[in-house]
């Protein structure tokens, strides 16, 4: 009974196509690491182990989400089904989702970090982050945000020289990380199978806490034009909506963030990035450069975050509301300059500790720099307009049951993320190509921005698609 009822949770929640897909790439990614020279000792993949991991966890507790239906409501939920064969079927369907991503990222370090552990590592993380993905439900947005940024900052001590933290495992201290993790694995898993036996009685409480959810310190835009009222939405909140998926993770979710409180996280983390370039990069040799990959990874990990505010960009609008306001093109023209202007807010505090840290001496900042301040708001802009055009995230009943499988279309809108992961690791070899791929992105993204014909276009097709 187990294998029928996990065939039928599979099946209904991900297309032939991207199992196919994903199957290959997992296949491709396993043969790659065999062809990977060792290069034990080198830092560059313990910054970035270490980096992805903090990313990951943080996001997985703050986003995460059980991938339910509501046909599963209305139908699966109500069958006489083993509680254990149902919990078993909903994790695995959360562990292709979500856990196989780390196999994506770290699949082809195997050589390079050379570590016999790695093995466990990996698999003691997939199952963190699908576990910490099911457990997020039965908590209120505060603690899962608390949460969120302890774990994040506990990875993080890997770069202290901490042994017991999660990203330890990669970057020196082997042992010390991989018990932690498993440890880590160990809690949050059996944490998550106690959440599934409740999976139904958890979703309707966060069903009726989203719908009797009051609005607080609401904006007023009387007396505003509609391009002021734009504006004014967009530079005095940062909105994270759609389905937060990473790799088809699970939830819809919809949240308004002030600005200024999001800029003031951002100036902490980039005060906390100077101190950390300060006192571990290699100092500048006379007439020379210092040596602080962390830069480049730094704006990586920058590109990632803007690809999430991105892909929400469209997914409230409305277009009996906004189109019969503004002409279409004008509408999303401004729709799109003050949301960049809102993500430049955020990278500004960023800006400034490359900019201090390139007048040091530092050669890898300043193509930081360049990649902060042209490449990631150049992309952001591609990102939005990809995302509009060819896979729309859209709303269709409440923010807790899944609207529609996941597929290829969909993950087809982590593609301008590679072009920013290409020129990022050119830069760090050659300054020129952050330059010229800054140049290039920033006159795509104007070209299409000031296009009628483009966001004529994108009305057609977000029309066709519900957003009315």
């Amino acid at each position: 009974m187990l294998f029928e009822v996990l065939k039928f949770v599979v099946r209904t929640r991900f297309s032939k196509p991207l199992l196919i897909f994903m199957a290959v790439m997992l296949v491709y990614f396993i043969g790659i690491s065999a062809a990977i020279p060792s290069e034990e000792g080198n830092r560059i993949f313990g910054y970035y182990g270490t980096g992805i991991v903090a990313l990951f966890l943080a996001m997985a507790l703050a986003t995460g989400g059980v991938m339910v239906y509501k046909s599963d409501r209305d139908y699966l939920f109500t069958l006489p089904l083993s509680p254990r064969d149902l919990s078993i079927s909903i994790y695995f369907s959360q562990f292709i989702a979500f856990g196989i991503t780390i196999l994506f990222m770290f699949g082809y370090l195997y050589q390079s970090l050379n570590s016999a552990l790695l093995l466990a590592d990996l698999v003691a993380l997939a199952l963190t982050f699908t576990s910490l993905g099911v457990i997020a439900p039965s908590m209120t947005a505060r603690v899962r945000a608390v949460l969120s940024v302890a774990l994040a900052l506990w990875t993080l001590l890997a770069f202290a020289n901490f042994p017991l933290s999660p990203g330890s495992a990669f970057y020196g201290n082997v042992y010390g990380g991989t018990a932690t993790l498993i440890a880590l694995a160990a809690v949050t898993t059996a944490a998550a199978f106690r959440s599934l036996s409740r999976v139904e009685l958890d979703m309707m409480r966060s069903l009726v806490k989203s719908t009797s959810s009051e609005i607080k310190s609401p904006n007023s835009y009387v007396g505003k034009s509609p391009v002021g009222a734009i504006y004014s939405m967009n530079l005095n909140t940062i909105s994270l909506a759609g389905r937060m998926n990473m790799a088809g993770s699970s939830r819809y979710v919809s949240r308004r963030i002030r600005t200024r409180w999001v800029v003031a996280a951002s100036s902490v983390a980039a005060a906390a990035y100077f101190v950390y370039g300060l006192s571990r990069a290699s100092a500048p040799a006379v007439g020379g450069h210092g040596a602080f990959p962390g830069a480049l990874l730094a704006s990586l990990g920058l590109s990632i975050i803007a690809l999430f505010l991105a892909s929400s960009a469209v997914t409230n609008e409305r277009l009996w509301l906004s189109l019969t306001s503004l002409p279409t093109a004008t509408y999303f023209r401004h729709l799109v300059a003050s949301r960049v202007i809102s993500l430049m807010l955020i990278l500004a505090p960023f800006a400034v500790a490359d900019a201090a840290l390139a007048a040091l001496g530092y050669g890898e900042a300043l193509a930081a720099l360049v990649v902060t301040l042209a490449v990631i708001p150049s992309s952001y802009v591609l990102e939005v307009c990809w995302t509009a055009y060819v896979a729309p995230i859209q709303v269709k009943g409440d923010d807790i049951t899944m609207a529609a499988q996941f597929n290829l279309r969909q993950m087809s809108i982590i593609l301008p993320l590679f072009v920013v992961i290409i020129i990022v690791s050119a830069a760090s070899v050659l300054l020129s190509v952050a330059v010229v791929g800054g140049v290039i992105l920033t006159a795509v993204s104007a070209i299409l921005t000031t296009s009628s014909g483009f966001w004529g276009r994108v009305a057609t097709k977000l029309t066709e698609d519900g957003f009315v």
